[in-house]
């Protein structure tokens, strides 16, 4: 942050991401979960049990985060890509895309491997890699040490960024990443996510209910995104094409379901 260039940035992200992948990946292999109850995962389903509907929602609030639809166009900003490189952005969005699918199910296939079979809770950060120990080793805690810890410096990040990134958008259109305001912004966004430690508060918990609130945001960044498709002194000579507005209005009804479901699920966990 204090660095200031996106470039150096999108370098170590990448690093972090890298790490996360190959940590997960080699932890499948280490944990072997049944090809079975692998498939049986793609069928989407809300597990009627205590903490299932928290869980859906925490997951969509990882993945289909609005963090991510907001923080897509500043990166593609910070790249220096304008309408000259829709193709190439087009190719990037899917593989991102695919990154997120394959990454998420690993973790959620390690998961199943190393503690559902077992009936095993997590309360604490290194429960699940304890957990693999006996499987694998202690290089297995070593290997899932890492890819925790890069999976939340990858998140971090980006989530550091969105508020000063909109501001300097919203004021005067350029990426701003080398002011004093940017560094203050991110600087302070870094106290307010030492306040759960700072009371003592379970980790995992406050994870899981700051990525819920996450599904809150999610319609109202989906809908913004329609109306602005829909105005023509944005869009100008551009057009959306009825496939784009179709996965649109489905990703809202989406959100407004998972965003429902949220809301069931704070409810019932206070």
């Amino acid at each position: 942050m204090l660095v200031g260039k996106y470039s150096f940035f999108e370098k170590l992200l990448i690093i972090f991401v890298s790490l996360m992948g190959l940590s997960f990946i080699l932890s499948i292999f280490m944990v072997q979960p049944m090809t079975a109850d692998v498939l049986r995962g793609f069928i989407p389903t809300i597990p009627d049990l205590p903490g299932g509907k928290m869980l859906v929602a925490a997951f969509v609030g990882t993945t289909m985060a609005a963090a991510t639809f907001l923080s897509r166009p500043l990166f593609v900003r910070g790249k220096n890509w304008n309408i000259s490189h829709l193709e190439q952005q087009k190719k990037d969005s899917i593989m991102a895309a695919i990154s997120i699918f394959v990454i998420s199910g690993t973790i959620m296939a390690v998961a199943c491997g190393a503690l559902f079979y077992e009936e095993k809770v997590v309360d604490k950060v290194l429960d699940m890699a304890n957990t693999l120990e006996p499987i694998a080793g202690q290089w297995a805690v070593s290997v899932f040490f890492f890819g925790a810890l890069s999976a939340g410096l990858s998140s971090i990040f980006p989530c550091l960024l969105i508020a000063p990134l909109l501001i300097a958008d919203y004021q005067s259109g350029e990426l701003d990443t080398s002011s004093s305001r940017f560094r203050i912004i991110t600087a302070i966004a870094c106290l307010v996510a030492l306040i759960g430690p700072a009371f003592n508060a379970n980790p995992i918990e406050i994870q899981i209910l700051s990525q819920v609130f996450n599904v809150f945001v999610l319609p109202i960044v989906v809908l913004g995104i329609i109306l602005m498709l829909r105005k023509k002194e944005i869009m100008k000579d551009y057009d959306t094409s009825l496939a784009v507005y179709i996965c649109l209005y489905a990703a809202l009804l989406f959100s407004l379901i998972i965003s429902y479901n949220g809301i069931i699920a704070i409810f019932e966990y206070f």
